[in-house]
C-alpha cells in the first residue's frame, strides 16, 4: 500500500496566519481627555505589513472564541469609519522611529487573565504576547515565569568551584 500525502487545507480568505512577535509592556498615559493604555509595537505594526497612519480595529467580542485579543489592520488610504474600538498607529519616540498603538480599556479587559485597568499597579504593568499575520496583531496576556539558573563560582580560594543557584523571575 503506498502511502499517501497530505496537504494542509488550504485557508479561506478570512482566516490569517499569525506569529509571535514581541512581548510589550502596557503604559498608562494622562491627556487632556483622560487616562490612555499605550504599547510600543513597532516589530509587530511592520510584521502586519502596516506603518504610521494606518490603525487598527479590535474586537473584544471575538477573545471568547480565538482565547486572544484581535485587532483588525487598515492602510492610511482605507476608507473605514472610526469607531470607539478603532486606534491610529502613531508615529512617536526618538525621530520618530517608535510605532505606537492606544488599547481601548475594554479591550484590554477582554484578554483572559488581565486585570481590571483601575486595579493594575503602573509602577509594574502588565505584559502582553503580541502575535502578527497579515494586517492583523493578536495580543494575550504574557506568561510569567520563573527560571533557575545553575553558575560556576571561582572563589579565587584555589579549592575549586562551587555551584551557585540563583532564581530569576520574569
Amino acid at each position: 500500500m503506498e502511502a499517501q500525502e497530505t496537504q494542509p487545507k488550504p485557508m479561506s480568505d478570512d482566516e490569517v496566519s499569525i506569529n509571535e512577535i514581541q512581548t510589550v509592556t502596557v503604559r498608562e498615559r494622562q491627556s487632556q481627555s483622560g487616562r490612555l493604555i499605550l504599547v510600543s509595537l513597532t516589530p509587530a505594526i511592520r510584521a502586519a505589513g502596516l506603518e504610521a497612519g494606518g490603525s487598527f480595529r479590535f474586537q473584544p467580542g471575538a477573545v471568547d472564541e480565538i482565547g486572544m485579543l484581535p485587532a483588525l489592520g487598515f492602510g492610511p488610504d482605507e476608507d473605514i469609519s472610526s469607531g470607539p474600538l478603532t486606534r491610529k498607529i502613531l508615529e512617536e519616540g526618538a525621530g520618530g522611529q517608535t510605532l505606537r498603538l492606544h488599547i481601548p480599556e475594554e479591550a484590554l479587559e477582554a484578554i483572559p487573565g488581565f486585570p481590571e485597568i483601575d486595579a493594575i499597579d503602573w509602577d509594574d504593568p502588565p505584559e502582553l504576547t503580541v502575535f502578527a499575520g497579515d494586517r492583523m496583531l493578536a495580543f494575550e496576556l504574557a506568561e510569567s515565569r520563573s527560571v533557575t539558573i545553575n553558575r560556576d563560582v571561582d572563589d579565587g580560594g584555589g579549592d575549586g568551584d562551587t555551584d551557585e543557584s540563583e532564581q530569576v523571575d520574569g
